[in-house]
């Protein structure tokens, strides 16, 4: 599975409003090598935000404060805009 792949079945599952089905997709595939998980965070994050979902955005904060630091720091300038998007 590609990270594109990845990041349009998690878009999809955002749009569908199914945290649960999310959760376990993301624990079934975390471990996977080759996935830029910074790139399928930041897609998800604002399109949760894009699409008015407060619980997934809850969740997908959790899931950052398990990032290493290095990818936590080129993550930080997302939440301002997912804020905004969110009482847009």
């Amino acid at each position: 599975m590609s990270t594109k792949d990845i990041t349009r079945f998690m878009k999809d599952l955002v749009t569908l409003d199914n945290l649960e089905g999310l959760k376990e997709l993301f624990d079934e595939i975390y471990d996977m090598s080759g996935i830029s998980w910074d790139v399928v965070y930041k897609d998800v994050y604002l399109h949760a935000c894009l699409k008015k979902k407060p619980l997934i955005v809850n969740w997908l904060l959790e899931v950052y404060e398990t990032m290493d630091p290095i990818t936590k720091i080129a993550l930080k300038q997302l939440f301002p805009y997912g804020r905004y998007l969110l009482n847009k």
